[in-house]
């Protein structure tokens, strides 16, 4: 808590100096420019030499994002004012925070065998402070790196270390391709090149288990207005839950889709990024779950990440029209209902595994004007735990495939 509550100080210090700079109409001090002044401050130097430069480094970067977005607004790009670094100070209570640690280096910390150490202010204690920690790294490479962020609501700190791995070597395997489609309802349509059955993940049960969640905050909070609060530590912990059950399932989702595109040898994975379809979609009184809960970018992030841990290629591509037009004839499509597109010529089918054939008809170098079928479907849904194939759609794939 006190090497946190100093490195608030510190930030407090140095953004003091740069708004009074802006202010002045001078120029802001750069990261080297601050480490030069703040050098014999005395909330400088009752810091780790690696914590003070990281904590300036941050503040540096922070006031670099904010020049950069005032740039583009003055371009006539549309957003909302951009807003100066803050202090690191709650205005209610009056009291700095302790819950931001930044290290540089592994000068200053480490990890080994279970116990977290980082090295203490001399005023404090000659030495390392040393605590038994919990988890792994997912990573195997050079500690770079370390945040230590304290959870209010779970009374823990974690400890986020940048890695830097290297790139393995691609071995050589013939080329293949696969294209996806991602949406808000329906999460993602997945197509393979040569594959006569496509994957359409069902994010349904993943907005129920959002909305249950959304429900019980609700409740919370009429509990806490009832008493007079705004806030509590059960409230913090279930708006927790319902972010850390999203995730989970995001990410269960994007294991699932990179395990199907190596089983089945896909080197190449191409896909459309939706824009507009947060705005078309209605959601009648939920609607807003799309804008705050739905990040197309934060699922093509995780997809990106499952994709290369083996060794799949994971391009972004522009999905616009892909489903308009049939994939079989290239006419226009109807599209009565949101997942369904109606063909003059072919009939109906699936919207979502159209669009996906679309991108790969466009992306796949040699593919040909079309395909000669649609490929059957198989819808995988979300039990709260893993993303399973829906009994129904297995037995109609199979009869199709008969």
């Amino acid at each position: 808590m006190v090497i946190g509550d100093r490195v608030s100080r510190l930030w407090n210090a140095a953004n003091f100096l740069c708004r009074q700079n802006l202010v002045k109409g001078k120029a802001v001090p750069s990261y080297a420019k601050l480490c030069s002044i703040l050098k014999t401050d005395e909330n400088y130097r009752f810091l780790p030499s690696d914590i003070a430069q990281e904590v300036l480094k941050k503040l540096s970067k922070a006031w670099t994002s904010y020049f950069r977005l005032v740039k583009l607004q003055k371009s006539g790009k549309p957003m909302d004012r951009p807003g100066l670094p803050r202090y690191r100070k709650d205005r209610k209570t009056g009291k700095r925070p302790f819950d931001f640690i930044p290290i540089k280096s592994l000068r200053t910390y480490s990890l080994s065998g279970g116990i977290f150490s980082i090295t203490l202010p001399s005023d404090l204690r000659n030495g390392r402070l040393c605590i038994g920690c919990k988890g792994i790294l997912r990573y195997r490479g050079i500690l770079k790196t370390c945040e230590l962020k304290y959870d209010r609501a779970r009374t823990r700190w974690y400890a986020h270390i940048t890695v830097e791995i290297s790139k393995p070597r691609r071995k050589q395997k013939p080329v293949k391709y696969a294209s996806g489609d991602i949406g808000a309802k329906r999460a993602i349509a997945v197509v393979i090149e040569g594959s006569k059955i496509a994957h359409v993940f069902s994010a349904r049960e993943l907005w129920k288990d959002y909305k249950y969640w959304t429900r019980r905050i609700a409740r919370e909070q009429s509990r806490l207005s009832a008493q007079g609060l705004k806030t509590s530590r059960q409230l913090k912990r279930l708006y927790r839950m319902r972010k850390l059950r999203v995730e989970h399932g995001l990410e269960a989702l994007a294991r699932k889709v990179a395990l199907i595109l190596k089983r089945e040898k896909v080197t190449h994975f191409a896909v459309g990024y939706p824009k507009g379809c947060r705005e078309e979609m209605q959601f009648g009184k939920n609607n807003a779950l799309v804008h705050n809960f739905w990040s197309f970018d934060r699922v093509l992030n995780i997809l990106e990440k499952h994709c290369t841990r083996r060794d799949i290629e994971l391009k972004r591509v522009d999905e616009q029209a892909t489903s308009d037009v049939c994939n079989m004839c290239g006419k226009e499509v109807k599209r009565p209902v949101r997942s369904v597109v109606v063909c003059p010529e072919h009939g109906r089918y699936h919207a979502d595994v159209n669009a996906a054939i679309n991108i790969l008809l466009k992306n796949t170098p040699g593919y040909g004007d079309g395909v000669k079928a649609t490929p059957a479907w198989v819808t995988h849904e979300w039990n709260k735990h893993l993303w399973l194939p829906r009994a129904r759609s297995l037995r109609y794939v199979s009869q199709v495939l008969q």
